[in-house]
């Protein structure tokens, strides 16, 4: 990245690294923080798909709740290493996104999208139905993942500063790809697949890395998860979680990356502050969308350039 980029990004994570050292971080906030960064980047890594490369994917909960599964069942069985978790959440969440990739890619718009939320709906009715991973309740009581021996990720600060150094490294790897050149042609493709592979660009290996890639970083997020919850359950697969994900990269800004990071963390902190006061929080945060989606179709990243704009300059 270079600097003139890199600056205010690095400034942001000074600021988010600062926060558990004011009075203000309690361990509830602590723990709010974590779902806020965490599916901020989750959705960051969405965008490569929706914002980049045009495509929807209606089934990226099922790599997160396969990201936590793989972690949990490394858990209950005493494996409490936190770096072997997130090796065995790449490998099963990579062939899997292998699979789902090379049959989705064959198909393009609303098809593309049914098809990867068939796949997701299959991983969640096995896991739903299958005792060996606890059925509908999941896997519980999970004890706290190791960093290195003698360093249990055990507290909320912890988990905290472990999410925010996935989120910094999770957008540096998201900034280098659409900067380079496969960045590039994946614009190409969401702009004009046919003119794309009339260039000579073989279009479905493009989409089909970058559905991995997305996939992969769905997976660590995931993966990350049952050491802050103690759990992992099938309803981290549910197509409504792909939903809210959908939701939270449209709020935030598409083709952004920063801008899903802030709708994620808007989306998480908005539905918890709501939901503590009414009970039909939905019809508000419904509302809340509505307005966003009809007077900023930008998303909450485009009000920087409305907050630039100067009013008083003459138009031509």
């Amino acid at each position: 990245m270079s600097s003139a980029r890199s600056w205010p990004a690095l400034v942001v994570l000074a600021a988010l690294a600062a926060l558990p050292l004011t009075p203000f971080m309690t361990k509830y906030y602590m723990l709010l923080g974590f779902d806020a960064l965490l599916f901020g980047a989750v959705a960051m890594s969405l965008d490569l798909l929706m914002g980049y490369t045009g495509l929807v994917s209606f089934g990226h909960a099922a790599f997160f709740g396969l990201g936590a599964y793989a972690t949990a069942v490394l858990l209950e069985r005493g494996v409490l290493s936190l770096w072997l978790g997130l090796g065995f959440a790449v490998l099963v969440v990579g062939l899997y996104a292998l699979i789902v990739a090379y049959f989705a890619t064959t198909r393009r718009g609303i098809y593309f999208a049914l098809l990867t939320l068939v796949f997701a709906e299959v991983v969640y009715t096995f896991f739903r139905y299958t005792q060996t991973f606890g059925g509908s309740d999941g896997i519980q009581g999970l004890p706290a993942p190791y960093l290195w021996p003698g360093l249990a990720i055990d507290t909320p600060a912890r988990n905290y500063y472990l999410i925010l150094a996935y989120l910094a490294l999770a957008y540096a790897a998201c900034r280098v790809l659409v900067g380079s050149h496969f960045g590039r042609v994946l614009v190409a493709i969401r702009e004009n697949e046919d003119r794309a592979r009339f260039l000579g660009y073989n279009v479905q290996r493009y989409k089909m890395g970058v559905c991995v890639i997305s996939a992969l970083l769905t997976g660590l997020g995931g993966a990350l998860y049952p050491g802050r919850a103690a759990y992992a359950t099938p309803d981290l697969m549910l197509w409504t979680v792909s939903g809210e994900l959908i939701i939270m990269v449209m709020i935030g800004g598409l083709g952004t990356l920063v801008g899903p990071v802030i709708g994620g963390a808007f989306f998480i902190i908005l539905q918890e502050k709501v939901s503590s006061y009414v009970d039909w929080y939905f019809i508000v945060i419904g509302l809340v969308l509505i307005a966003i989606v009809l007077f900023m179709p930008r998303g909450l990243f485009g009000l920087r350039r409305l907050l630039t704009l100067r009013p008083w300059r003459a138009t031509a």
